[in-house]
């Protein structure tokens, strides 16, 4: 064995058995067991680090939710907010539907009503003209009633005719008539 090998072996024999392994060396397997040691404290030096690094992390993620608790808080106000209007939009909804119903409702008699209204209407402007279609023919027959009664009527140019008053003589009264026997 040379001097170089030598150290190696004696080094990596007092590593494996500072960490716990005692079992014999040969030195054909010298090269194979120093690789197999490197990659275990290659790994052993990660793992301490990635320790290292979840305690740094659960201290930030502390930090965090210390920071993050006013937005929690926060968050949870306005949540509740939010369904507080959101139920009193629902309220609202609900009421307008009712009154837009009522006002349907409403409507559709304000409807009838007038429907009714015109057709009355109608009716009483039929029974109108009736009427004075036989208040102009009552007149007509007046006129000529009058006419047969020797009292004067002038007709107009229009064709209408007009009783136009006359004078008539006035008789004065001294006595009663004396009574017919």
């Amino acid at each position: 064995m040379t001097t170089t090998a030598e150290r190696k072996y004696i080094n990596i024999r007092k590593r494996l058995d500072q960490l716990g392994y005692r079992l014999t060396l040969t030195l054909e397997c010298l090269p194979l067991v120093e690789k197999l040691l490197r990659d275990l404290v290659h790994t052993t030096e990660s793992l301490q680090q990635s320790k290292l690094s979840t305690v740094k992390a659960e201290k930030e993620s502390s930090n965090f939710d210390f920071v993050l608790e006013p937005y929690k808080l926060e968050n949870a106000r306005l949540s509740r907010e939010n369904n507080e209007l959101y139920l009193e939009l629902m309220i609202q909804r609900e009421y307008s539907n009712q009154h837009i119903k009522e006002l349907k409702t409403t409507l559709k008699k304000c409807a009838r009503e007038t429907a009714d209204l015109k057709f009355l209407n109608d009716q009483y402007v039929h029974k109108l003209r009736l009427l004075e279609k036989e208040s102009r023919a009552k007149n007509e027959k007046i006129q000529k009633l009058q006419e047969k009664n020797l009292h004067a009527v002038a007709q107009t140019p229009g064709g209408k005719k007009r009783s136009i008053a006359f004078t008539r003589q006035h008789m004065q009264i001294d006595e009663p008539v004396p009574p017919s026997e």
